[in-house]
């Protein structure tokens, strides 16, 4: 409850939210078609390859900020991001929003964004279903299975047209 009278009194056009979604090569469709009578088939590669994590900040209009990195996403890694990319971005009186992951709960992170005259709301825990930017990586990872990148030149491609 306390998480929706936070929210309710905050501009929609100034929710930011931010969190990150890994992909990697081996991304297949869920689902598949065939003639009556007939399976369905499709090649699934043998190695995935390292994962590529994404970290994005978006808006109900746009994507605010975005970066791809190969391997995981730590707490340096994203206070840099926090640091580098959203901050530049952001206007007195946003408010980003993100899980209870561990590494979004650093300090540094409330005080730079603080910094800014911004406000930072962490999701009650296990409440996705709150977060667009669960949508968000759904159909980004809809976008990358349809395009069956299997080489990480495409998929970085795939993750830049699927991000438009």
């Amino acid at each position: 409850m306390e998480y929706w009278s936070q929210v309710r009194e905050i501009e929609a056009s100034k929710l930011i939210f931010i969190d990150e979604s890994g992909v990697n090569l081996a991304l297949l469709r869920l689902y598949a078609r065939a003639l009556i009578g007939r399976r369905a088939r499709g090649r699934k590669p043998q190695k995935r390859g390292r994962n590529i994590s994404i970290i994005s900040a978006i808006s109900l209009e746009k994507v605010v900020a975005s970066v791809n990195i190969y391997g995981a996403v730590d707490a340096v890694t994203f206070e840099g991001f926090i640091l580098k990319e959203v901050l530049p971005k952001i206007k007195e009186g946003d408010c980003l929003l993100m899980d209870n992951a561990k590494i979004h709960l650093g300090e540094m992170v409330r005080e730079i964004i603080e910094q800014e005259k911004a406000r930072l709301i962490y999701l009650p825990p296990y409440s996705p279903e709150f977060s667009p930017i669960e949508n968000f990586w759904s159909k980004v990872k809809a976008i990358l299975r349809k395009l069956k990148a299997r080489t990480y030149k495409d998929l970085i491609e795939g993750i830049e047209l699927a991000m438009l």
